[in-house]
């Protein structure tokens, strides 16, 4: 799978990222960890990114956040009960200090990004999105220190379904 990875600003990414909901789009179900909050122990709180987005999601793709270290592998799942699909950001370094991790998803055809990030311990998200026939596209963000360089990947559409 070809993924997109690279240094960008804090600018740049925010630029990127950033985008605000358009007037009347439909609400989209809370997570339970808000965009500007960790919980305080996120670290022990999970287990998994199936433990993350909860009974009956299962992981169907992952993208590595990679520089070509390692930082992060951002999970989409999805669970075929509900038809919600679900992305966690699950950093594989820097776990004992708060660092900027993001997941988003994104529907193809909305102009709308779904996400959760701030400075975490161990992980971002989970964001839910329900997209029956639609694809979807999925990435995240992590960075080398707190306040530090960020790196991102971001799948292509796909999972349309």
């Amino acid at each position: 799978m070809r993924t997109l990875s690279r240094v960008l600003a804090p600018a740049a990414l925010a630029a990127l990222l950033l985008h605000a909901a358009p007037a009347g789009a439909d609400p989209v179900p809370a997570d339970p960890v808000p965009a500007d909050a960790a919980p305080a122990d996120d670290a022990v709180a999970a287990a998994t990114p199936e433990s993350v987005c909860g009974a009956g999601y299962r992981i169907i793709d992952s993208l590595p956040i990679s520089t070509p270290r390692l930082w992060a592998t951002v999970y989409l799942l999805y669970n075929s009960g509900n038809g919600y699909n679900c992305v966690v950001t699950w950093k594989k370094t820097n776990l004992s200090v708060r660092t900027y991790t993001e997941a988003r998803i994104q529907v193809k055809g909305s102009s709308t990004i779904h996400r959760n990030g701030g400075d975490f311990y161990t992980y971002a998200g989970p964001v839910r999105v329900k997209a029956p026939g639609k694809c979807v596209q999925f990435g995240g963000v992590a960075s080398d220190a707190p306040g530090g360089q960020r790196f991102q990947s971001l799948s292509p559409w796909g999972h349309c379904g």
